[in-house]
C-alpha cells in the first residue's frame, strides 16, 4: 500500500437533515461569479517565485497548493508546483511560479464569497470544483490521490480519507458501503457535497 500522509481529524460531522440531503442531491444551480484567489492578470502583476524566495506571495502559493505555509519557497513547494505544472501541462515543469503557473493557481473554491456563502458554494458547478487546485492539493496530502487506500487505523478511507460516518451522512451509501469501494468519481461527488455544506473546513481549510 502506498504511504499515506497523516490526515487531520474531520470536524463537525453530523447526520444531514432530510431537507439538506434533498438540496445537496438535487441538480446544482447555474454558477455565479466567484472571485479567484489569483487574478487572471497575475502574470503582469505578480513576481516570479523560485527556490529561495520568501514572503507573502510564497505563503499565498503554499495556501492554494494545500501544503505547509512557511513563507519560504522550500523543496516541498518546488515539488508541489511541479505537480501542478504536470497536471496542467505547463511547460517547462520547472517548479518556478511565473506567467501561466500564476494563472493556473486561480481557484474559485478559495474566494471569500465561497468561504462565507453556502449559496455561492452550491452554485459552483461540480466540474469547476473538481478542477480545484486546492482540492487536488488536499487529496494529494490525504491519500496521494489513491482512491482505494485505507489508513492503518481503518478510520480514514479513500481519496479524501473520509470516515464511514461522513460517507454515510453525505450520501455515499448510494455508491458503496465505504469510500474506498466506490469509484474515484463517486468519492469526488460526496466530497463536493461536504464542501458545499462546510467549505474546506473538514480538511483543515
Amino acid at each position: 500500500m502506498a504511504y499515506v500522509m497523516p490526515v487531520r481529524t474531520l470536524l463537525g460531522v453530523v447526520a444531514l437533515s432530510t431537507v439538506l440531503v434533498t438540496v445537496l442531491l438535487a441538480p446544482v444551480a447555474p454558477a455565479v461569479a466567484a472571485t479567484p484567489t489569483v487574478a487572471t492578470t497575475a502574470a503582469t502583476v505578480l513576481p516570479t517565485l523560485r527556490a529561495g524566495s520568501a514572503g507573502a506571495n510564497v505563503t499565498r502559493v503554499q495556501r492554494v497548493l494545500a501544503i505547509r505555509q512557511t513563507g519560504v519557497y522550500d523543496a516541498a513547494t518546488v515539488a508541489a508546483v511541479k505537480r501542478l505544472q504536470t497536471w496542467k501541462r505547463i511547460s517547462p515543469v520547472s517548479g518556478v511560479v511565473s506567467g501561466a503557473t500564476w494563472t493556473a493557481l486561480a481557484d474559485p473554491t478559495l474566494s471569500a464569497a465561497a468561504k462565507t456563502s453556502w449559496g455561492v458554494r452550491a452554485a459552483l458547478p461540480f466540474a469547476t470544483w473538481a478542477a480545484s487546485v486546492h482540492g487536488r492539493g488536499i487529496a494529494y496530502r490525504e491519500s496521494h490521490l489513491s482512491c482505494t487506500v485505507v489508513a492503518a487505523s481503518g478510520s480514514w478511507r479513500g481519496k479524501w480519507q473520509m470516515t464511514k460516518s461522513l460517507w454515510k451522512a453525505y450520501g455515499g451509501l448510494a455508491y458503496a458501503a465505504t469510500p474506498e469501494k466506490a469509484s474515484c468519481l463517486a468519492q469526488d461527488k460526496v466530497a463536493y457535497r461536504v464542501w458545499v455544506v462546510s467549505w474546506w473546513g473538514p480538511w483543515g481549510g
